[in-house]
C-alpha cells in the first residue's frame, strides 16, 4: 500500500551460497536494458517475464490507466521467481505521422504599438462572480466599483472602490512595466495576442480583494480570466464586455507577481485565439479543456522567464502521489478539482515534456488551433495521445538519473528542460514516487484515478526470471510499460522520524542505507515538505525546507554511504513546521561516483507524542 509506507525501502539480497551462471539480460531476445517494452494488456491484466537472474537486476513497472473517467481503480502488482525469461508481448501504440506544428513569425509591431487608445473612464462597474452555485445565476454576481489607477500603453489598471486607499504606488508601478515592456512583446514573439474585446486599445487589470473570499470566503486565488468578459453576445453580468484579468490586492510587487500576469494574460489569448472569429460570426465558441487550458498558462510562465513559484509545489505535490491526480480533465470547475495542486503540475510536466521533444512551434500551434484536448495535441504531433502519455510517464521516471551527457535519446527522451532530481524554486523534486516489490513478497496495491501512473521497482530474485503481473478492472484502461534497468544503478532507502524538542520546535532524524553490493552514493540533498499543499501554499500551510551541501555534511558527518551501510543523521530543524502538522514526505537525494542520481522516500504521519528534553520521543514517522 502507499499511504503511510515507506516507498523507498530496499530489501538487501538475501544470504546464501554462489548461483550458477546465468545468461545476461542482453542474451534474451526482446529485453534490452533502458529499453522501454510497452507491454500487451488483455482484460485488464499484463504479464511478463524478464530475465531478472539476480538480487541486483531490476525492472521498473510503469502501470497506467487511460480511462477519462475521474472514478479511482483499484490495481495490483505480484511478483514471483520462474525457471525461466520469455521475450515481452509487445504492444503497437499506433501510426506516427509527421508533426504538424505551424511556425509561429510573431505579431507584426503595427498591433503592438498603440494607435490612440480611448481614454479610459475614470470610474467603472465589474461584475464580479463572488457566491458559490450556479454560474448561470445572476444572483451569485456582485457588480463592484472600479477606480482607475494607473494606465500605460497598453494596460490600464482599476481598482475596487474599496480597496484603493490600500494599493500603492509600487503595485501599481510594476503591473503596468511588465505589462507593457514584458509580458506583452514576448506573448506577440511567441504565442500571439488577446483580441482586443472592447476596442478601447488597452489590456485592462482589475484588482480586488474579493479574490481573496471567493466562494463564501473558502477560497483565495491571486488571479483568474473569466472567458465570459470575452464575448461580446453575452450580457452583464455575465459579461463585461472587455479583454480583462482579475488581481489580488493581496499580490506585492515582484517576479511572483509577474508570473501571474503572464499566467493569466495566456488564457485571454489561448481562448480569444481560438473563438472570437467563431463568435464574430454566431458561431458557438470553442474553449479549450481545462487541463491543457491550464498547462498553456503554465508554460508561458517559462517563456517570461520571472520564476517558477506558480508551479514548484503544484509540480512537487504531483510527484508526491502520481496515481492520485487525473491528467485529462475537462473542466476543474466541474469536477471539483479547482484548488487541487497535484492536478495542475502533473499537466505543467506533460506538456513541459511535450514542448522539450516538439519545440517552441508547439504552444502557439495548440493555442491557434479549433481543437481541443487530446485531439488537438494528437493533430500537432502526430501521435496518439495513449503513445505520447506513455513516453511521458516513463521519461518522468528516468530523467535525471543517468549521468550527465547520458540522457536517453528518441522516442524515450528525457526532459531537457527542468531536473526532476533536484530543487525547483522552494520545492525539491525526486522523481515520481515509487513503491518497490520483491518476488514472493507482498503484492504492490494501489488506486489510481483515469489518467495516472503507479510506478513499481522488481527486484530480482535466486532464480533465471521473475514472472510479474499487473490487474486492473478493464474500465481502467490499463496501459504497462517496463523498462530493465541498468545493474550498476545505485540504491538508495531512508528511514525518517521527527520529534519534538523541549523548546517546542520540531526534529527530524533521517537514516539513510545504500543498497548492498552498489557503488558508494554521495548524499546531496534531504528534503521535507507537505504530502498535499495547503489551498493557498504560498501563504500557508507548513513550508517546504531541505538541507543544502553543507548541511548534508554537517548533519550526516561526510555524506558518503558504502553499498550495504547506513548512516543516522543529527537531529535537523524542521523550520515553520509546528507539532500537528498533516502528512509530510521526506525526500532523499545521492549520486554515485559515475553521476548517477537515486531518490528514496519517506512519509511523516501525525502523532501526538512528546519529549522533555532533547529529542528522543517520536511525533511520527517509520521507526
Amino acid at each position: 500500500m502507499i499511504a503511510g509506507t515507506l516507498l523507498a525501502s530496499f530489501p538487501a539480497p538475501s544470504s546464501g551460497g554462489e548461483t550458477a551462471a546465468r545468461p545476461a539480460v542482453e542474451g534474451w531476445p526482446g529485453w534490452k536494458i533502458g529499453d522501454p517494452v510497452a507491454v500487451t494488456v488483455r482484460n485488464g491484466s499484463a504479464t511478463i517475464r524478464p530475465p531478472l537472474d539476480d538480487p541486483s537486476a531490476e525492472i521498473l513497472v510503469v502501470a497506467s490507466s487511460l480511462a477519462r473517467s475521474p472514478a479511482s481503480f483499484s490495481m495490483r502488482l505480484e511478483a514471483r521467481t520462474v525457471d525461466s525469461a520469455a521475450p515481452p508481448d509487445r504492444v503497437d501504440d499506433g501510426p506516427i505521422r509527421a508533426p504538424a506544428l505551424a511556425p509561429f513569425g510573431g505579431v507584426p509591431e503595427s498591433r503592438t504599438a498603440a494607435e490612440a487608445p480611448k481614454a479610459p473612464p475614470a470610474e467603472r462597474s465589474f461584475h464580479m462572480l463572488v457566491r458559490d452555485g450556479d454560474v448561470a445565476s445572476a444572483s451569485n454576481y456582485l457588480a463592484v466599483k472600479g477606480v482607475l489607477r494607473a494606465v500605460g500603453r497598453r494596460v490600464q489598471v482599476y481598482v475596487a472602490a474599496e480597496d484603493s486607499a490600500g494599493v500603492d504606488v509600487a503595485l501599481l508601478r510594476d503591473l503596468v512595466s511588465t505589462f507593457d515592456d514584458h509580458i506583452l512583446p514576448t506573448a506577440a514573439r511567441s504565442i500571439g495576442l488577446a483580441e482586443d474585446v472592447d476596442g478601447d486599445g488597452r489590456f485592462t487589470i482589475f484588482l480586488s480583494s474579493w479574490l481573496t473570499r471567493l466562494g463564501g470566503g473558502r477560497n483565495a486565488v491571486d488571479g483568474y480570466v473569466r472567458v465570459t468578459d470575452l464575448i461580446r453576445s453575452y450580457s452583464a453580468p455575465f459579461s463585461n464586455h472587455c479583454d480583462m484579468m482579475y488581481l489580488s490586492t493581496a499580490l506585492r510587487p515582484g517576479p511572483y507577481l509577474r508570473t501571474v500576469m503572464a499566467h493569466e494574460y495566456t488564457h485571454a489569448v489561448v481562448f480569444t485565439r481560438k473563438s472570437l472569429h467563431r463568435t464574430a460570426t454566431g458561431l458557438a465558441p470553442v474553449e479549450e479543456e481545462g487541463w491543457l487550458d491550464e498547462a498553456l498558462a503554465h508554460l508561458s510562465e517559462d517563456l517570461h522567464g520571472f520564476g517558477r513559484a506558480n508551479v514548484d509545489y503544484r509540480v512537487s505535490a504531483f510527484l508526491s502521489r502520481p496515481e492520485r491526480y487525473q491528467l485529462v480533465v475537462d473542466d476543474y470547475y466541474a469536477a471539483d478539482l479547482f484548488r487541487s495542486h497535484g492536478n495542475r503540475g502533473g499537466t505543467y510536466l506533460f506538456l513541459r515534456w511535450c514542448a522539450d521533444q516538439y519545440g517552441p512551434d508547439l504552444l502557439p500551434t495548440l493555442i491557434g488551433s479549433k481543437l481541443r484536448g487530446t485531439a488537438n495535441l494528437e493533430a500537432a504531433t502526430g501521435r496518439r495521445f495513449a503513445e505520447l502519455y506513455r513516453r511521458w510517464s516513463v521519461a518522468l521516471y528516468l530523467s535525471g538519473i543517468a549521468p550527465a551527457g547520458a540522457a536517453a535519446g528518441g522516442d524515450f527522451a528525457d526532459y531537457s528542460s527542468i531536473n526532476l532530481r533536484a530543487p525547483l524554486d522552494e520545492w525539491t523534486l525526486a522523481g515520481p514516487r515509487y513503491s518497490r516489490a520483491v518476488p514472493g513478497g507482498a503484492p504492490d496495491v494501489w488506486e489510481s484515478v483515469g489518467t495516472s501512473s503507479h510506478y513499481t521497482v522488481v527486484q530480482g530474485g535466486r532464480s533465471r526470471a521473475v514472472e510479474i503481473r499487473v490487474d486492473a478492472p478493464p474500465d481502467a484502461q490499463l496501459q504497462v510499460t517496463a523498462v530493465l534497468l541498468p545493474r550498476e544503478t545505485p540504491r538508495l532507502s531512508v528511514t525518517a522520524q521527527s520529534y519534538l524538542g523541549r523548546d517546542g520546535d520540531v526534529f527530524l532524524r533521517a537514516t539513510a542505507r545504500a543498497g548492498q553490493g552498489k557503488r558508494p552514493i554521495r548524499l546531496s540533498t534531504l528534503a521535507w515538505e507537505p504530502l498535499t499543499p495547503a489551498p493557498d501554499a504560498r501563504r500557508s500551510g507548513a513550508p517546504p525546507g531541505r538541507l543544502d551541501s553543507t548541511g548534508m555534511a554537517e548533519a550526516f558527518d561526510d555524506g558518503v554511504l558504502d553499498g550495504g551501510r547506513l548512516r543516522r543523521s543529527r537531529p535537523i530543524r524542521l523550520s515553520g513546521v509546528e507539532a500537528h502538522a498533516g502528512p509530510m514526505v521526506v525526500k532523499l537525494i545521492g549520486v554515485d561516483d559515475e553521476g548517477r542520481r537515486v531518490a528514496a522516500w519517506a512519509e511523516l504521519q501525525r502523532d501526538a507524542a512528546v519529549s522533555g528534553g532533547r529529542p528522543e520521543r517520536p511525533l511520527a514517522g517509520n521507526p
